[in-house]
């Protein structure tokens, strides 16, 4: 797995959080109600957006031990994206 696997990776996931967080401060601001909608449209993309990109990877890798490990990095930094999302949210 090459570094800039892993820059794009973590610049996904930090743009997803930082995403989330700024559609919830709008989403508040401008209507309150659809805060749940919202909450859950955003799930679904992370978590689509997390399974299509470690699909695409296990598409085109040719190494089995880089598939594995970028499968990692994508899962820890998936839960490190629900971890910040909460301590923010409450």
């Amino acid at each position: 797995m090459s570094l800039w696997m892993v820059f794009a990776a973590v610049l996904l996931y930090t743009t997803l959080t930082v995403a989330y967080v700024k559609g919830v401060k709008m989403v508040e601001s401008v209507s309150p109600d659809n805060l749940v909608k919202f909450h859950f449209i955003m799930v679904a993309i992370r978590f689509l957006l997390s399974i299509t990109l470690v699909g695409i990877y296990v598409l085109f890798s040719k190494d089995r031990i880089a598939t594995i490990q970028f499968s990692a990095l994508v899962v820890v930094l998936y839960l490190a994206m629900i971890a910040v999302t909460l301590i923010l949210k409450h």
